[in-house]
Order: C-alpha cells, then structure tokens, then sequence
C-alpha cells in the first residue's frame, strides 16, 4: 500500500476534528446552573465553588488576617464570636444545602514559622468557639515551609509542595483551600509558561472537584497606591486574569493605632462592600480581627440621609422595645426589628442596620443570657 492510501479520507479527518471539539462546544439550548459561593458579605455572594480566587496586598499588611476571617466564617458561620467579630460574613444557606455539609477547610502555610501558623489555627478555633488545641476534622492545616526537594528523583521543593497539596485534597477532600502563599509552589514565578501552567492546574483542580482554591499572593511595591497596584511577577498577571475574586490588604497606622481595609479589586459578579477591621487582645495575645466598619464603596450619602437612616434605626427599635421581649438573638432583631418593623426584606441590609445600631451603642450584649443576645442600651434610658 502506498503513503498516499494510508491517509483517511478528508471527511474523515474533518469527523474527527469535530469529535475532539465537541465536547468544548457551548450549547445555548442547554439550561445552565448559577453557580454556588462559599461565602457572602453583606449579602452579596463571593468565592465561587470551582474557582480560583486571591489575597493580595504589600508585605505585612495583613493577608493572613484576611485569610483567618475567611475561614472562621466558612467554619462558624452563626456562632456567637464571628457574628460577634465578622458581622456580614457568612456562608450563604443555598451553599451549605448544596454541599450537604458543614464546609471543610484546609490551610496550607509555605511561609511562616510553625509558632505562626499554629497562631493562626487558634485565631480560627477562637473564632468559631472550639478549643484552641483540639484538632478539628473539618479544618486542617498543612505546613510546608521546610519541605525539601528529592534530587534521587528529581523532584524540587516547589514540585513537591505542589504535589502534597493535591495529595491533600484529594484525600481530605475540603470544599475550600486557602494556599498561604502561591509563590512557594512554582520555580520562577516571572516565567510566562510555568506561570499559565500552574494556575491552569490549579483551576482545573477546582473546577474538577468543585472546590474553591484562594491564593495568597504580595503585591508589587507602590506605596500609597494599592489600590492600583499589581500583584507580583506573571504568576500575578496570569492569576488576575483566571480569578473570580481578587481582595486587596490595606495597612492604615495612625495617631489612632493600626485599621486595615479590604478592597474587593476585581469580581466577575457584583462587587462586595469593603469592610475596615482591626486586631483586638480578646483572647490575649493571639490577635483577633474584628470588623469595625463596610460599606466604604457605597454610593455615598448626605448627611441629612445618613442622619435620617439612623432615626429610622432609632425609632425602629424604640417601637421593637414595645412589642417584642429583649433580651433578643442577632437573628431575631434582624429579622423582626429591621425586618418587619423596619421593612427592610435584603438580609444584607438587615446585617447593616444591625452593625449601625452596635456601633451607635443602641444595643449592648445581655448580661441575662448569652449566646449573642442583646438588649436595649442602657436599660431603658436610650440614647435618643
């Protein structure tokens, strides 16, 4: 037989082509689902399961603490300390009846020392209410700071960071995956082809097991201008353009101490509030972060419209006072204060009153029942 009857006919050669892009082909007759998210804040969804998403900010300006809320909130969403100390932050209820569990969580630290990361575990055990020494079977840590590489195998530290990260998952099976920080996973993170190809299995990964991987990752330097700062290398180019979400760290020190600022800097849906936190002793000297402030990215308001938001509070609660018995759960005074009596439907804008009226010192924890409830402050001699 010839060389030239051992080629397939045309027809066959283009039926073959066909097959192979088949399964990429988009059909616009089929039903797709909305996605699902891990998390929420203020109501509006963010960290898609099956994607990846990043940390970003200048060195020491608190990634990790970031990292901590986030995972306190995948793992004690409606617990009396992140209500207490993450108001808005939460896992969305459609999420948890999706996944047909409570969220698991794995940590995975490349770069501090280990006193570090088991700071870091205690901060989240704190947060959640378990105790800060019990191990927890939906949250799990991997520390790979000093891992080594193989040369009888060729193996480089990096390359086996990597790989006992998926061994991880695969077998822990996690539904969310905060890796702390990315640059320890890859040789030359300015290489343009090592960088498409890390993030390309890292997002393939996700999108096969229909988890969510962050990534933590430092800015370029450019003080005073993080806000249009770029994450660093083309690991950071490359892992902007694939993330659903990107959240930027601000360090803000002044005469009245140390604040920090998340800046949602990119979405693929609608954008989150920013929201302010600071680092509290309330346990100590483990360090926890409280959120003391959202909605900075708002449209902003008038003073006569920022004013009459806080009448409303006011005279909502004044009315609650004559028709419901406090002390009352945070859930309660949401639902039925802001609510019913307040007619405000968005849980989101609910959570938002009830911060307002906290920090206006219109509520204060009850001293008769705990458990995250609250009664009218003080007594009932409100400031009005």
């Amino acid at each position: 037989m010839t060389e030239e009857n051992n080629i397939p006919p045309l027809r066959t050669q283009e039926q073959q082509m066909l097959d192979e892009l088949r399964p990429y082909l988009l059909d616009p007759r089929e039903d797709y689902p909305e996605p699902y998210y891990m998390l929420e804040y203020n109501g509006v969804p963010f960290s898609t399961l099956g994607g990846l998403q990043a940390i970003s900010g200048q060195k020491k300006n608190g990634k990790t603490f970031v990292l901590a809320q986030l995972m306190a909130a995948c793992l004690g969403t409606g617990t009396e300390n992140v209500e207490k100390n993450l108001p808005g932050l939460r896992v969305p209820e459609r999420t948890v009846e999706y996944l047909g569990h409570e969220p698991k969580v794995l940590y995975v630290d490349t770069e501090m020392e280990k006193l570090n990361s088991a700071k870091v575990i205690r901060r989240v055990h704190w947060l959640c209410g378990w105790d800060m020494k019990e191990p927890q079977e939906r949250f799990n840590v991997l520390w790979l700071r000093e891992v080594e590489g193989d040369e009888a195998v060729k193996e480089a530290a990096y390359q086996k960071r990597l790989r006992l990260i998926k061994m991880a998952i695969e077998i822990l099976s996690p539904d969310i995956v905060f890796i702390d920080g990315v640059r320890d996973i890859i040789g030359d993170f300015n290489d343009n082809v090592e960088s498409s190809s890390l993030i390309q299995s890292l997002m393939s990964l996700a999108s096969r097991q229909q988890i969510c991987i962050w990534l933590a990752l430092h800015m370029n330097p450019r003080p005073g201008n993080d806000d249009e700062s770029k994450m660093r290398g083309h690991l950071g180019t490359e892992l902007g353009n694939k993330v659903t979400d990107t959240l930027v760290s601000i360090k803000k020190k002044d005469n009245n101490g140390v604040t920090f600022t998340v800046k949602q800097q990119d979405a693929r849906g609608k954008d989150v509030d920013d929201w302010k936190y600071e680092i509290t002793d309330d346990a100590g000297s483990l360090g926890i972060p409280r959120i003391i402030s959202s909605g900075s990215n708002l449209p902003s308001k008038s003073k006569e419209q920022e004013g009459d938001n806080i009448e409303d509070i006011k005279r909502w609660i004044r009315e609650a006072e004559n028709i419901y018995e406090f002390p009352m759960s945070r859930k309660d005074i949401k639902k039925k204060v802001f609510g019913e009596i307040g007619g405000q439907k968005n849980d989101g804008r609910q959570q938002i009153d009830l911060n307002i009226a906290l920090n206006m010192k219109l509520l204060k924890e009850s001293t008769l029942k705990s458990g995250g409830y609250y009664m009218l402050e003080p007594g009932d001699e409100m400031p009005f």
